[in-house]
């Protein structure tokens, strides 16, 4: 696998006018956008960094909330969709978080939201430094992300389980490991092809263990809140058909409330 210069803007450039679809689909609505939501403090009147903000949707939800928003993507296609459909209700500019958000004071954030953008970083260091750089004093970090288990066992198994239940969508999901003997300890790269075995448009990502997605976050300077696992069992009203396989399976996320 080529890593090319930007194969994860590559990727979300191509989705970027129809990612709406992704962000509605049952399991986020109803199981990861919860679990996000009930780590945030109050947001009235709070500065946000909505980090891998996509197409604004969630940049919107905190400006209706009361929020005075920043959405920054690596996407310059997802920046334009979101300037297109809420530039009215917040601030989108392209920046890449594996080097300087040069564009952010420091202290000049109250809360960052960064979802599900870290499974495309091959190390978190950097980001990590600068979210703690630009959160003033007291400010939350909220992350969402690849469940390291979930993925060592997508990677291991060479196949991603069957959620088309709660997504709504029969994607065919090919797995491309970069090793043929795929060690838990080590952070890796692999690719999924999301559309079936001719696509196009692969899907970059980095699995990594348990430590090495939390360690970042004290070494940054960051105190670790929550740690929330959503559980499928727990939403069961609103996914009533869920297959035995994901509700025992872990979770596809966990999200971590840290603060500065």
């Amino acid at each position: 696998m080529d890593d090319g210069d930007h194969p994860v803007e590559a990727h979300y450039d191509e989705l970027a006018d129809h990612w709406e679809v992704f962000t509605e689909v049952a399991w986020k609505e109803e199981v990861l956008w919860p679990t996000v939501q009930s780590l945030f403090p109050a947001l009235s009147g709070a500065r946000v960094l909505d980090v891998g903000c996509g197409d604004g949707t969630y940049s919107a939800w905190f400006a209706d909330k009361g929020a005075d928003v920043l959405g920054v993507d690596l996407s310059q296609e997802m920046v334009r969709v979101a300037r297109d459909r809420y530039g009215d209700r917040a601030e989108f500019r392209r920046a890449d978080v594996t080097g300087s958000l040069s564009g952010v004071a420091d202290d000049s954030v109250d809360v960052v939201l960064c979802q599900h953008v870290f499974s495309h970083l091959p190390d978190l260091e950097t980001p990590l430094a600068e979210f703690a750089r630009v959160l003033d004093a007291g400010g939350s970090l909220v992350v969402s992300t690849h469940h390291p288990f979930h993925d060592f066992l997508v990677v291991d198994e060479r196949a991603y389980p069957d959620t088309s239940d709660i997504d709504e969508m029969d994607l065919e999901p090919v797995v491309e490991p970069a090793t043929d003997d795929p060690n838990y300890h080590e952070t890796e790269r692999f690719d999924i092809r999301w559309a079936g075995p001719d696509s196009s448009n692969p899907g970059p990502y980095y699995r990594r263990p348990l430590s090495a997605l939390l360690q970042p976050v004290l070494d940054a300077g960051f105190t670790l809140r929550t740690v929330e696992e959503p559980d499928l069992r727990a939403f069961e009203a609103a996914l009533p058909d869920v297959p035995d396989e994901l509700r025992t399976r872990p979770p596809r996320s966990v999200c971590l409330l840290a603060e500065r």
